[in-house]
């Protein structure tokens, strides 16, 4: 009987993880803080920290896996963050598929606040043949425990 339960809790985790549509690491300062695991279509997910985390920040990276960083496209993170405008538009690091830096004073200010800040990435295609519109993927909120 602990068997077959075993069995079935390893097949619901591994139907949970085959179903995401991507996964996002958290670099604060060059060390892994965090990972946010999405499914296709969440609107929602994030991750939050402690203030004492946020407080010696210097560099924010992220590590896009996943449905989102697969070949034929140009990759773009937009930072959003009360507005409608993006805060930052970071491009790809150059020879890392699918990593971004997004130290950028604005945002760096805004974590320490207290305020959130979400992230998508946008995918043009590189084909510019392409008639496959650019298309817009939630990548996660990063927030502060208040």
């Amino acid at each position: 009987m602990k068997k077959i339960f075993l069995f079935v809790v390893l097949f619901m985790t591994l139907g949970n993880v085959s179903m995401a549509q991507c996964t996002v690491d958290v670099f604060i300062n060059g060390i892994k803080a965090g990972q946010i695991s999405l499914k296709a279509n969440d609107a929602f997910g994030g991750l939050s920290y402690k203030k004492s985390t946020y407080k010696k920040i210097d560099k924010l990276t992220i590590q896009i896996q996943g449905k989102s960083v697969d070949g034929g496209y140009y990759r773009k993170v937009h930072v959003m963050g009360d507005d409608v405008t993006p805060m930052l538009i970071a491009d790809e690091t150059v020879g890392a598929v699918g990593q971004f830096v997004l130290t950028n004073k604005d945002i760096i200010k805004r974590l320490k606040s207290g305020k959130p800040i979400t992230m998508y990435v946008e995918k043009t295609p590189a084909n510019t043949k392409s008639t496959e519109a650019v298309s817009k993927v939630y990548l996660g909120t990063l927030t502060r425990e208040k």
